[in-house]
């Protein structure tokens, strides 16, 4: 084998060897959540944030992806990437989910033919798998329009039930959530949707220039923390959200071969 550049060794690397990467999820995992607003211009600054955050769970809403975008330029070593960009060539939207490796998240594909969302499952303790999704309801009319916003309200019933952790920019501005009373009739059937579906949202503080438009919702009300905001991530114009979850998920072994230069 070829010597690595800048290593003074006596002698060839003759083999290989395995190390075992493994994280602590006994203690539940961290979730970090952005609206990027591009996020191929922004890469930098979000590995930035992951050094310093360190989560396990990142979910981002515009991602601005399209086709001519290759999965390695918005991954990060040491994550599982599921995104999904928007279709038929408009600009704008697009949703992604950066899991932990060790958590041996698989995709999940819903039923409901919303237009921005992604989903994947990992397992927890127990054998209980939990649904880990993010969504983007765009405030415009070519896409924020009666049929999406009820393409929404099914996603919501089709995932009655189920163990759930949800993010997402909705841009209901118009929703008072300690009231749960939505001016306009499309926020006041998602209001609706969320309550019929028993499911909890737990962002209470604006999250862009004045509005909680930024949503967290869970299936169980004591699922997270308490949510802590931070720094909008470069030009954007959304506050970035951080919050850990007290759910314990199965620790999956990452292994990884390295050069043995003994």
């Amino acid at each position: 084998m070829t010597q690595a550049p800048g290593l003074n060794h006596s002698s060839e690397a003759v083999g290989t060897i395995t190390t075992t990467v493994t994280n602590n999820f006994n203690n539940g995992f961290k979730c970090l959540y952005l609206n990027a607003r591009s996020l191929r211009r922004k890469t930098q600054e979000l590995v930035a944030c992951v050094e310093t955050v360190k989560p396990d769970v990142i979910g981002i809403t515009e991602t601005w992806g399209n086709d001519e975008i290759l999965d390695a330029e918005f991954c990060i070593p040491g994550f599982t990437l599921f995104r999904q960009d928007r279709k038929n060539s408009h600009r704008g939207g697009g949703v992604l989910l950066l899991i932990n490796s060790c958590m041996n998240a698989i995709e999940v594909k819903m039923k409901s033919q919303f237009v921005d969302q992604v989903w994947c499952s990992i397992k927890l303790k127990g054998g209980e798998d939990l649904l880990i999704g993010v969504c983007y309801h765009s405030p415009n009319p070519d896409f924020s329009h009666k049929e999406n916003d009820n393409k929404l309200c099914d996603l919501f019933t089709e995932l009655y039930g189920k163990p759930l952790l949800l993010m997402g920019d909705y841009n209901y501005p118009d929703i008072d959530w300690s009231s749960l009373h939505g001016l306009s009739t499309a926020s006041q059937k998602f209001v609706d949707a969320i309550e019929d579906g028993f499911l909890t949202q737990h962002v209470l503080e604006a999250t862009c220039n004045g509005s909680v438009l930024d949503l967290v919702i869970t299936s169980e009300p004591d699922m997270i923390d308490s949510i802590s905001m931070l720094e909008k991530l470069g030009n954007g114009d959304h506050n970035m959200m951080v919050f850990s979850t007290h759910l314990c998920c199965e620790n999956q072994a990452s292994v990884k071969a390295v050069y043995d230069y003994r």
